[in-house]
């Protein structure tokens, strides 16, 4: 009853209010009917996904971000990036990061993951969805409207592989902090049904394992084609996988240690499989990754130009040029040796 007195209700009841204000921000932002969803996470890696892909040319102009927060709206916009914000539907949202995977912070955020989705589907557009700690390599659309690759173009939603290939989200394991979809009935249909079951991620605490039991339900009832990209790679599009997150990160050294050579490019990265925000920071300094300044990390748009020099912009205050790389711990993947840090776990090697 919690759920669907408190969240479904009003959402359903202001649904059509909402996307009439929505559809100005989807039609200045999309791209071959393609919008980049982003939803707030915390607000400095929201910042390094903007910083990182600025410092690395890409155009970020397809990406709208459901800010949860005024604060984060402002910063957000700030930082170049199209904002939308509904007071009716996301003020009862955390404003603070999760402390942990599955704390009642992250519930919450799972919740605003399901909205943001439906909303953008309900306005026609096919969608790619991703969470905060994310990083671009390359502009990763392209990949998803290559019509010519035939055996890899006919699916419905392609979800990053999570890597936990456990029995809670077989038989897809699919991570949901990164995944395409197009827009056609059948796509229309399940985030219609799974927002309206949105209690089994209030009761479970996990926006993936809900997910994949609607996707289970769907793909036999409905017909529903879905394809996971690979943790190992494709056979479509080479042999290693152009979409690696923490599964590569803690368990896969090769891979990363290619990666760091140039031998593998891929489009993007997902810090998953990490504790909380701190631990995330850490990590992608190490990988070269962090391009967000500390006097920005954790501070608000208004904090941090109240003491700016006049005519300074959030950008030129926040984003460096070039990399901000730092060791921390030597078992873990790094860009440059970190052999003389400290290991994370206790009598781990180093990785280089």
């Amino acid at each position: 009853h919690k759920y669907n007195n408190n969240i479904l209700a009003p959402y359903l009841t202001s649904l059509q209010d909402v996307l009439a204000r929505l559809r100005p921000f989807a039609e200045k932002v999309a791209q071959n009917d393609t919008i980049v969803v982003n939803n707030f996470g915390q607000s400095e890696l929201l910042m390094n996904f903007a910083c990182s892909a600025r410092a690395r040319g890409l155009d970020t102009s397809m990406v709208l971000v459901f800010a949860t927060d005024l604060e984060t709206k402002a910063l957000s916009e700030r930082i170049g990036l199209t904002t939308f914000y509904d007071a009716t539907n996301f003020e009862q949202f955390p404003e603070d990061a999760a402390r942990s995977y599955g704390d009642r912070m992250f519930t919450g955020m799972m919740m605003a993951k399901v909205l943001c989705v439906h909303l953008v589907n309900q306005l026609g557009y096919h969608v790619l969805f991703q969470d905060a700690d994310v990083v671009w390599y390359r502009n990763p659309l392209p990949f998803f409207w290559n019509e010519s690759a035939t055996s890899m173009y006919d699916f419905d939603m392609y979800f990053q592989d999570d890597g936990a290939h456990s029995v809670r989200y077989a038989p897809y394991s699919p991570n949901t902090g990164f995944y395409f979809v197009r827009n056609n009935e059948r796509t229309q249909y399940f985030f219609s049904t799974f927002v309206k079951m949105g209690d089994i991620i209030l009761q479970s605490g996990s926006h993936q394992s809900a997910l994949t039991a609607v996707l289970n339900e769907q793909t036999s009832y409905r017909g529903l084609k879905v394809k996971i990209l690979s943790r190992d790679g494709d056979d479509f599009y080479g042999t290693d996988s152009n979409f690696p997150g923490g599964y590569h990160f803690h368990r896969s050294s090769e891979y990363m240690k290619r990666m760091f050579s140039g031998e593998i490019k891929p489009y993007m990265f997902h810090m998953s499989w990490t504790k909380n925000k701190a631990n995330k920071r850490l990590f992608f300094e190490q990988m070269g990754d962090w391009f967000v300044e500390d006097k920005c990390a954790g501070s608000t748009a208004e904090t941090i130009l109240e003491s700016a020099q006049k005519g300074s912009t959030l950008v030129s205050l926040c984003c460096s040029a070039e990399p901000l790389f730092e060791c921390h711990y030597r078992d873990k993947p790094s860009i440059k040796p970190c052999r003389s840090s400290p290991p994370i776990d206790e009598g781990h090697k180093s990785f280089w």
